[in-house]
Order: C-alpha cells, then structure tokens, then sequence
C-alpha cells in the first residue's frame, strides 16, 4: 500500500508540471493579437452594414486593402484591415498597416502651428515675412493663418506635378527654395486653392522659429505626446514595418504598382504615412480642450472667413460644414500617388471614422458619409430613422 501511495504521488508530481505547460500554451493560443480587429457588440449591426458598404466599396473600386477605426466619445467600436496590404506577398492590411495619407497630412502641420501659438512662438495674423523676412517678396502679404487655410494666394497643387518632381529635390528646404519666386495667382484672403506649397511654407517657419527639423518637431509634439506610433514620414529609401505597398491606376484604368514619387520634402501636406487608428486618434484631439486649448479647438471648428466676409467650407487645416441633416461636420480627404485617406469628425456627436487604402484614387471616393450615417442612426438617430426601426 505504502509503494503505491509513492507512486501516485510520484506520478501527480509528474503531471502537474506537463498540465501547466499545456495551460500556458492554451491562453497563449487564445490571447488576441494586437492588431487584431475591435468590435463592439452594442454596435453589431452598424458594423455589418458598414463592412458591407466598405466591401463593397473596395470591390467595385479595385482598391487592394484598406483600414478603418470608428470611435466614439473616444472609445474605438470598430477597428479592422480589409484586403491586402501587398498583393505581391499576399500579405493582409491589419490596423497596423501604414498607408500614405495623401493631403490629410496636413492635420499634422496644422496641429503643431497651432501649438507654437498655444506657447506663444508665434502669432497666426502676424505677416509670414515678420518670421521670415528673406523670403522672396510677393506682390501681396499674407498672414500664418491665411496659410494655414490656404488662401495665401499660392497655386493649386496638381498630382501630376508630382511625376515631374525635380531629381534635386531632396528635403523641404530645397522644395521651398525651387518654387520661393513663383509669384500668387490671386490676392490673399479672397480666395480658396488647395496649395501644397503653403503647408510646406508653415513647416520651414516651424523650422526656423524652433532650430529643429520639421520631422523632429512632429515626432516631439504630436506624435509622441499623443502615442501615434504608426504615423511616420514616407521614406522610400527607408525600411519601414508594416508599410503598404502602393497601387494607382493606369490610363486604361488597370490597376498596377504606383510609380515610385519622393514625399518626404512635402512631408508638411502630403508626406505622411499612417493608420486609420491613428488618424481617428488625432482627430480626437480636437473634439474638446485637452491636448489643445479652447482657442486652438475653435480654429479648426469654425470656417475660416474671407475678407468679403464670405465663409469658407474650410477651417484651420480642415473641412469646416455641415452634413445634409444640418449636423456639424469636420472632415479630411487626402489622396496621393499610391495612396488616399479620409476623416469624418462630427463634433456634437464625437463621432470620429476613419479610412485609409493603398489605392491613390479619385474616381471613387471612399465611403466615409455612408459609414459615418450607419452609426449616427444608433447614437443619434433623426425622427424618420425612429419611425423606420422595427425596435421601435
């Protein structure tokens, strides 16, 4: 009796050790990956819906991968990566995937001026030329501000003219210098371009006011303060994780690799590459006072007016109207070689969606306002949403 009570125990002994290394290895293989996708169940059928619309999107468009995060009040309730993030590898797109932004990143340009202002390095109504007085003159002045939601006078920006960038240009200093003399093709304050080259003008004053290159001011006072650790300059001579291949249509509407284009010098408008996380949590920021003061937050709310007093569709660096309801909307729309991103922020509802693909396309705008609706119909739904839900 006694030898076999020493065996039992010996062989309890034996098996308790082999029992916890298999439970270890079970929760192992049931932790979720960090990339994985975030769904939130009280909004199951909005983001069925908005999967479908978003599939179908991507289907009908040919656009390879994509990424998406909606929040609300600043809690994610659906984050996912949808396609491929390269077609060559059969690699998927994940909610780590980086994809350049196109002109959204512009919101990165505009969010550190105005905290140069919050610290008082500089003034948005002062002339450009009281930072930077060698800057070629114009025919007209014109302000930071005038700028920051360009209407500066400096011309509209062409995709096209990114095919015929000059070799020399190799950072923004030298984007600056090879366009300082070109003269404004209309007076300050009256009218609205979408101008490249004014975000570019706002990024070398951030320079020359701190003594620090452009890509280190981003990194120290938006990226790392707010933990966007997937948003970073393009640099196609660099190696960078989870970065998406890039797609673009030919003239016959096939969809081949985007030829290869140099960003980084216009890192300040078009420059970036990010997530739809990312981006959903720096649009957050300007949802109410935290990060940024009141002051700063009614800059990129309220549209900017021009000097016949007619008021723009724009704001601070951001689309500033409302939606076909009246709701107050704030929104982004960059598109670039390789590459297209979208925001829709509705401030009221702190609402914020996110889209990012790796298909620089202008023929098919991704769905943002169709998405966003799906999930305004939940948490704030109009009169005949009410009468047309069978749970009412």
């Amino acid at each position: 009796m006694k030898k076999r009570s020493i065996r039992t125990i010996s062989a309890i002994r034996t098996i308790v050790p082999i029992l916890a290394i298999m439970l270890c290895f079970s929760s192992c293989n049931k932790k979720k990956p960090e990339n994985g996708p975030i769904y939130k169940k009280e909004f199951k059928q909005a983001i069925l819906d908005s999967r479908q619309t978003l599939s179908t999107h991507m289907i009908t468009s040919f656009t390879p991968g994509t990424s998406i995060c909606v929040s609300i009040d600043g809690e994610i309730v659906w984050s996912e990566g949808l396609g491929m993030a390269s077609k060559e590898l059969n690699a998927p797109a994940t909610r780590e995937t980086k994809f350049r932004i196109g002109s959204s990143s512009q919101l990165f340009t505009t969010f550190l001026i105005a905290k140069l202002q919050e610290e008082g390095l500089l003034d948005l109504d002062n002339s450009f030329y009281d930072y930077i007085p060698e800057f070629p003159k114009k025919d007209f002045d014109f302000t930071l501000r005038m700028l920051a939601v360009q209407a500066a006078g400096f011309p509209e920006s062409q995709q096209q003219d990114l095919y015929q960038q000059e070799s020399s240009i190799r950072t923004l200093k030298d984007y600056i210098s090879h366009y300082e003399n070109d003269p404004l093709v209309y007076e300050p304050n009256t009218y609205y371009f979408k101008s490249d080259y004014s975000l570019a003008l706002l990024g070398i004053l951030a320079e020359d006011l701190t003594e620090k290159s452009y890509s280190s001011l981003i990194r120290e006072t938006i990226l790392d303060t707010l933990k966007l650790n997937n948003t970073v300059i393009d640099n196609q001579m660099s190696i960078i994780p989870n970065r998406s291949n890039t797609y673009h249509r030919d003239y016959i509407a096939r969809l081949v690799n985007a030829p290869q284009v140099n960003l980084a010098p216009m890192a300040p408008a078009l420059g970036f590459l990010s997530t739809a996380d990312d981006l959903n949590q720096a649009a957050q920021q300007i949802l109410e006072p935290g990060f940024f003061s009141q002051e700063s937050i009614n800059l990129f709310q309220e549209p900017h007016e021009l000097r016949s007093g007619q008021k723009l569709n724009s704001s601070f660096g951001w689309l500033a109207t409302v939606d076909r309801e009246g709701r107050k909307l704030l929104g982004q729309a960059g598109g670039t070689i390789g590459g297209s991103s979208v925001i829709a922020v509705y401030p009221e509802e702190k609402l914020v969606v996110s889209i990012c693909s790796n298909l620089g396309d202008e023929m098919d705008e991704l769905p943002v306002l169709k998405i966003a609706n799906l999930f305004l119909k939940q948490i704030n739904p109009l009169p005949e949403d009410a009468l047309s839900d069978p749970a009412q």
